[in-house]
């Protein structure tokens, strides 16, 4: 099956073909990327990809990338949130904490998130996988030593830390994303795995329940419940290292057929090549999106869904 195809565009006079022809770019991808690469744009030759092709690869992408960083959110989320079952558990009697106490537990996580979302860009100067495995293992830790505080303070430390580890993942993943899918296909990609989100607290209850109901354990069943969602996280960053791929190319589940379309994929919808979208910071793009007014409605946004 022909993966690359002539352009419509190409086919429409023999003067075209010919020039085609001389700069090999029907239906040799390989040449047809290095043609894109050359000065870092795209060729006026990019190759047509068969549609079954595409679909297909795409189905790929959604079934080991998009599960993994779905999986990621999902458990992120368990670990934000379950501090209100460990207060029903008997984390506030244990710990001796007021309503303001427990009120502040939950704050400061957000304001560490906040104060910290800048470690976002990391994404970009740090590989895929390294920033990832980084961040998962460094809440899963976080989350997991919940588990041995015994003061307000020391609480609050812990959840401060949590705040910051995961403000450093989840806003990263549409731009991780953006490596591997047009720009019409993210916005459903993101959708998918923010809905980890409402998932996470469906089941949160019943699994918090299933954890805290020995009614002789061998310590607090608070401290169970850090404890068993918190590791698997640490598992999770661990795993995360080996298989998240940092782009088309270096994934090893794709074929090297699937890999030049979706090289291909990508030069089409940037205009350049990777090396141009990763380690460094362009300081024109922050100004041009601090200056852009969409960024603050999005915002105002889901501010007010909070209020």
């Amino acid at each position: 099956m022909a993966i690359f195809s002539k352009s419509k565009k190409d086919e429409t006079s023999a003067a075209d073909d010919t020039m085609a022809d001389k700069t090999a770019t029907p239906r040799d991808p390989e040449k047809a990327d290095a043609m894109a690469l050359e000065d870092g744009t795209i060729a006026t030759g990019t190759p047509h990809i068969d549609p079954v092709f595409e679909k297909r690869l795409v189905r790929k992408l959604d079934r080991r990338l998009l599960s993994l960083v779905f999986v990621l959110y999902l458990l992120s989320y368990l670990d934000r949130s379950n501090i209100g079952n460990a207060k029903i558990a008997g984390l506030d009697t244990d710990l001796n904490l007021s309503s303001p106490d427990y009120q502040w537990l939950l704050t400061i996580f957000y304001i560490s998130y906040i104060v910290f979302e800048w470690l976002t860009m990391m994404w970009k100067l740090v590989p895929s996988h390294m920033w990832a495995a980084f961040v998962v293992i460094g809440w899963g830790i976080t989350a997991t030593l919940q588990s041995a505080t015994f003061s307000f303070s020391g609480m609050m430390a812990a959840r401060f830390f949590l705040g910051l580890f995961e403000a450093g993942f989840g806003p990263g993943i549409p731009y991780f994303l953006s490596f591997f899918y047009l720009r019409h296909e993210i916005g459903f990609r993101t959708g998918i795995y923010l809905s980890a989100a409402p998932l996470a607290t469906c089941f949160a209850g019943a699994l918090a329940y299933g954890i805290t109901s020995d009614n002789s354990p061998p310590f607090a069943n608070w401290r169970i419940l850090f404890l068993v969602e918190g590791l698997p996280c640490v598992v999770a960053g661990i795993v995360t290292f080996f298989i998240m791929p940092d782009s088309p190319e270096k994934a090893s589940f794709l074929t090297a057929e699937e890999k030049a379309v979706a090289r291909s994929r990508a030069l089409r919808q940037v205009g350049s090549a990777e090396a141009h979208r990763v380690g460094k910071i362009d300081w024109a793009d922050i100004r041009a999106a601090l200056l852009d007014a969409k960024n603050y409605f999005t915002a105002l946004m889901y501010f007010s869904c909070n209020v």
